[in-house]
């Protein structure tokens, strides 16, 4: 047994001989966040803006679940891209940041909305208090998560020792780099991975399902007949702009997180595809941003508002004719 890493990276670990390509190392998964991040910024921002400055009428209700998930998950998207960037080793939690600066709630909170605004929706709270406790217990059991810091090993060159016995023939940023090990316990890592993280992600996933399904049925299999069937084809029309609006993103998020779990499962732990899986879910703020702006007829015309020359020209495109349908639907949104 080695006493420290530079001993064991001098005798041990030559006898390894990985070879790890450029995807592998810190930088193949830096630099391309960083430059995914640089893109996705001013769409970001736009979306703000659109948000905030056009939405229309019938969409009041869900202007603020709107914003909160799109503040959300701009937050997620300059942690994965920007300010942390992790460098995960899977086989025993371990990070580096590689960032500048070395949510799923948010989603429940959007489709929870839409079905309370519905008011023959059984299942809708009916007082503030109930609606606030119901988000405020889905909030703390998400921060279980961060359980997995409670018993960090204040030895972190120990640790890091420790955890070879693990993975022998980590890449060299194991050695080089500030790697921040979270346990060493194979048993904490067991439940973290097999357990905690599946359980929260499907405990989600289960809620923005419920509430989906409480919004199909009272609009679109049992409307209520004191609705008319104009306000009924707008309802139709955003709750599935809703669905591309969230589905979109979601899947660059869920694909690494499902990914990361078959690798654990199947003992796969090759860290080029942990950095593509990273990258990958950086992805989420380009989607996220372009999905909010292009699903949504009115934020759609709003962005064409803003390039000179592009709405009279999508005019003629699509003809200056109306039916008495769409002029009112018009007059809706505005």
């Amino acid at each position: 047994m080695y006493s420290t890493l530079s001993e064991y990276y001098l005798f041990e670990y030559p006898k390894c001989n990985a070879q790890y390509d450029f995807l592998a190392s810190w930088q193949g998964l830096a630099w391309p966040s960083h430059i995914i991040q640089g893109i996705a910024f001013p769409f970001q921002v736009l979306t703000f803006y659109i948000i905030v400055k056009n939405t229309p009428n019938h969409m009041s209700v869900v202007k603020w679940p709107i914003l909160i998930n799109h503040c959300w998950c701009t937050w997620l998207d300059f942690t994965i891209c920007a300010f942390s960037t992790p460098y995960i080793f899977l086989s025993y939690l371990g990070f580096l940041g590689v960032g500048l600066f070395s949510a799923s709630g948010s989603y429940i909170y959007l489709f929870e909305s839409r079905s309370n605004s519905l008011q023959e929706n059984r299942f809708k709270f009916k007082k503030p208090s109930s609606r606030f406790i119901y988000h405020a217990a889905i909030f703390i059991l998400d921060l279980s998560l961060f359980g997995m810091f409670w018993n960090v090993p204040g030895d972190q060159d120990s640790a890091r020792l420790q955890v070879l016995t693990l993975d022998p023939c980590p890449t060299p940023e194991f050695f080089f780099g500030n790697v921040f090990i979270v346990t060493t316990d194979t048993d904490t890592i067991r439940f973290y991975t097999w357990f905690l993280i599946p359980f929260l992600l499907f405990h989600s996933i289960g809620h923005v399902l419920f509430h989906a399904a409480c919004t199909v049925y009272y609009i679109f299999i049992a409307p209520t007949k004191s609705t008319s069937p104009l306000t009924r084809q707008i309802q139709r029309q955003f709750f599935i702009g809703l669905i591309f609006q969230t589905g979109i993103p979601v899947v660059f998020l869920v694909a690494p997180i499902t990914y990361s779990m078959l690798a654990f499962f199947t003992d796969n732990l090759e860290q080029k595809w942990m950095n593509i899986a990273v990258i990958v879910a950086g992805l989420h703020g380009i989607g996220e941003s372009l999905s909010v702006l292009m699903v949504h007829s009115s934020y759609r015309n709003a962005v064409w508002r803003l390039i000179p020359g592009c709405s009279a020209e999508r005019d003629l495109v699509f003809g200056r004719r109306k039916s008495s349908k769409q002029i009112i639907m018009q007059k809706l949104s505005d």
